[in-house]
């Protein structure tokens, strides 16, 4: 029988996980087999995974997580037409039953029997993943492999644009600067916007942004006051539409006074801490009389095609967002640089090693 090394989670926690010598996968007729050659580490994801009693509602055990992964097509079923063996790509990890009320009314997203490679199905922190062929997206040759396993996070932030809504003219801000943030700033620069303003805590990435040509500002954790004067002048009436990615409530407090009436607040991250407001209500009321939108976006179906010709164009440059490399092996090792290294923005695990084809 031949066999493939992988990561498998028995269940949630470090204890019950390991780097496993598994079966090969089987190619149903509708399938193809990829070779894995860069799976990345979804901090929220992985850390879920990593703790025992975590896992997340989506996770179902025994499973061989990883859900950012790209590759080369190592087998084919027989009625997959339009694939061969060779080829370049990566996949939506994303598999809606097609049958409950949500699919069957066009809303797969909300699918209430979801299935996703690396929570509740066979994911890509392996030598090889089976996957439906329909799933599959090729990749250009601009794209590394590295580069194609972040479609994933893009494809999220495309979703969380559509949700958006910006319309010609207006004026965003997108707030916390890690790579769903550096990617969704650069996706609401090249929109409908009139002018979009990325806002974060480390300058370094604030430079490459600038660099790419978007307006910057540097964020005062400790005196909100500072950053608060800076887009005051630069938005003078308000933004019609601010995205946060940073998980932080006193973030999201510091920047609803720039919403105007009529806006959109998009809550992409998750907040990472417990909310402290004193008034509740008023932040309710202030919503409800100034008729804003408060709009939850957290994950994607179907925009990897999109994602990816994001990526082509180089309207969506990720090509700074991958800061380290790992061996399958290493995986441990890497999860944890990923937690405590402050410079970690896309940690990429190689299961077949540095292989670029």
């Amino acid at each position: 029988m031949r066999m493939m090394k992988a990561l498998v989670h028995e269940k949630a926690g470090r204890p019950n996980a390991g780097i496993k010598l598994v079966p090969y996968p089987s190619c149903k007729d509708d399938e193809v087999i990829i070779k894995i050659m860069a799976c990345g580490i979804c901090k929220w994801a992985e850390i879920n995974h990593d703790t025992v009693g975590g896992g997340g509602s989506l996770a179902k055990y025994p499973v061989i997580t990883g859900h950012e992964f790209a590759g080369i097509v190592e087998e084919v079923g027989k009625n997959v037409i339009d694939l061969k063996p060779g080829d370049r790509v990566t996949a939506d990890n994303a598999v809606p039953c097609g049958e409950c009320w949500y699919c069957k009314n066009g809303k797969p997203l909300f699918c209430e029997h979801f299935g996703s490679h690396g929570h509740n199905r066979n994911g890509g922190f392996a030598q090889y993943m089976n996957i439906a062929a329909r799933n599959i997206v090729k990749i250009p040759d601009n794209l590394s492999f590295d580069e194609a396993s972040i479609a994933e996070p893009v494809a999220c932030a495309v979703e969380a644009l559509d949700r958006a809504d910006i319309r010609s003219g207006e004026e965003v801000i997108v707030s916390g600067m890690g790579p769903h943030g550096l990617i969704l700033a650069q996706l609401c620069h090249f929109s409908n916007a009139q002018h979009c303003a990325a806002i974060g805590l480390v300058e370094s990435r604030l430079k490459t942004l600038k660099s790419y040509g978007l307006t910057t500002v540097l964020a005062q954790r400790n005196d909100p006051s500072v950053h608060e004067a800076v887009l005051g002048k630069m938005f003078p009436n308000g933004v019609d539409c601010i995205i946060d990615t940073s998980g932080a409530w006193p973030m999201v407090q510091s920047l609803m006074k720039f919403l105007r009436k009529g806006g959109r607040f998009v809550q992409y991250g998750s907040y990472h801490a417990q909310i402290q407001m004193d008034n509740p209500a008023k932040f309710l009321n202030d919503l409800h009389f100034n008729n804003q939108k408060y709009i939850g976006v957290s994950c994607q179906v179907n925009n990897f095609p999109r994602a990816i010709e994001y990526m082509k164009s180089g309207k969506c440059n990720v090509s700074s967002l991958v800061t380290h490399t790992f061996d399958l092996d290493d995986y441990f090792l890497a999860l944890d640089t990923n937690k405590t290294d402050k410079s970690a923005l896309k940690v990429i695990i190689h299961p077949n090693g540095d292989i670029e084809a």
